[in-house]
């Protein structure tokens, strides 16, 4: 698999959370983000003699393509939209802690690919957004650090603030950007808790992100990045139209297309990988 082709990543059918799915560039490690054992991932192209040799081809096969009436390219992007859809994710919810998620052709499927686009286009430039309107950043030293050793909310319940270190705190984030979940938690929670100085207590090993970059600014801009990747995320969910499924025929009952191999129905994905 190419670093730089288009990948799905989502929870194995045995997970317990609920149900998420990110992109990015080539093979990624989201353990950081609760995808570990068992994560299942899609690339958009795959080599035609393996994960890493051959020429490169979609891996999106022409049935489904056919059946959607939609490009492979459009296709990937309408099913990044779809499994991002609330109605989905609660209608199939106990489906998709068992199996993996199938897909239905539903009406304005040209919107779904639309915000699917702009969905990934977000998650893929997640660390390039600007501070979200209104979110202020409050340092009482301007000579100050901006080393983090562990970042936290003033006291519980407190949403619209996080002490970032003694020096800076953020307020006015609005509540609303925790609704972005990921993988059972808001992704705003995931960077609070994975970019914190620990030391292991076997081996005494310390992992202190601050060492991640040379830009000291680096923590403190990807939090206030993925607050705007949050606050962003719900508004083009919020654009999705209505789930409604205009052809399940040939799917019996309410069965839908399936995002990998599974019988003879015509697949998304010619191949899936699981990350063990």
């Amino acid at each position: 698999m190419p670093n730089d082709e288009l990948v799905l990543y989502a929870p194995g059918p045995r997970g317990t959370k609920n149900y998420s799915i990110l992109v990015a560039n080539g093979p990624i490690c989201y353990s950081g983000m609760g995808f570990a054992s068992g994560t299942s991932c899609f690339p958009l192209n795959i080599k035609s003699e393996g994960m890493f040799s051959g020429e490169l081809e979609s891996n999106i096969t022409d049935s489904s393509a056919e059946y959607f009436g939609l490009s492979k390219d459009e296709l990937f992007y309408y099913v990044y939209g779809l499994l991002h859809s609330t109605e989905y994710q609660e209608k199939y919810d106990a489906e998709l802690h068992k199996i993996l998620p199938r897909l239905p052709l539903v009406s304005e499927k040209e919107k779904y690919v639309e915000v699917g686009r702009k969905l990934a286009d977000l998650h893929l430039n997640y660390e390039n957004q600007p501070s979200y309107e209104g979110v202020q950043v409050n340092i009482s030293d301007v000579n100050g650090s901006y080393r983090v050793k562990k970042m936290k909310h003033p006291k519980k319940g407190v949403l619209d603030t996080i002490v970032y270190n003694e020096n800076i705190t953020i307020t006015n984030i609005p509540e609303q950007a925790y609704e972005y979940v990921v993988n059972g938690r808001p992704a705003i929670e995931w960077i609070i808790d994975q970019y914190q100085v620990k030391t292991e207590k076997k081996s005494g090993i310390t992992d202190d992100p601050n060492e991640f970059s040379d830009d000291p600014k680096y923590i403190l801009n990807l939090l206030l990045s993925v607050i705007t990747v949050s606050m962003k995320t719900i508004d083009l969910v919020g654009q999705l139209p209505k789930f409604e499924v205009v052809d399940d025929s040939q799917t019996h009952r309410d069965e839908i297309y399936p995002l990998g191999n599974d019988g003879d129905l015509p697949m998304v994905a010619e191949k899936s990988f699981e990350i063990k």
